[in-house]
């Protein structure tokens, strides 16, 4: 497991920079966090740093939203399962077959998704510890 200590928005935009090779691979990054902690941010300047300029924001509501790039005609997913009741629910939005493609996926609340989770899947975990202060955890568990 990697710890990096964040002190604000502009050390997390300068996080993201030097470490976007990381993610920029066809694995499900599950971001973990209380309510708040920053996951959405933190996703958006990856996509951002990905090429990808018309960002949709979070998809708490659509659940899934779906970013091409045109240049390096790379697929991202950002997925927010917070509203995710059950695993019928889970299932019956696709989720399953999307964790199954080899795609680069970015997902919240991915606790609401567990079973359907591919074993390859890179864990972040953003613990919030002031108003701008974050320590994110990665591991690498496949």
């Amino acid at each position: 497991m990697k710890r990096y200590k964040i002190q604000n928005l502009s050390a997390l935009e300068t996080f993201v920079i030097e470490h976007k090779d990381q993610f920029d691979a066809q694995y499900c990054f599950a971001f973990k966090g209380e309510m708040g902690s920053g996951k959405t941010t933190l996703i958006q300047l990856l996509l951002k740093a990905f090429g990808i300029n018309d960002l949709q924001g979070s998809p708490t509501y659509g659940i899934v939203n779906q970013y091409y790039n045109e240049t390096t005609h790379k697929e991202y997913y950002h997925l927010d399962c917070y509203r995710i009741k059950n695993d019928f629910e889970a299932f019956d939005l696709g989720l399953e077959e999307l964790f199954h493609e080899k795609k680069t996926i970015f997902i919240e609340w991915p606790e609401k998704v567990m079973q359907f989770l591919p074993e390859e899947t890179v864990w972040i975990t953003i613990h919030h510890e002031s108003d701008d202060t974050r320590t994110i955890d990665i591991a690498y568990e496949y």
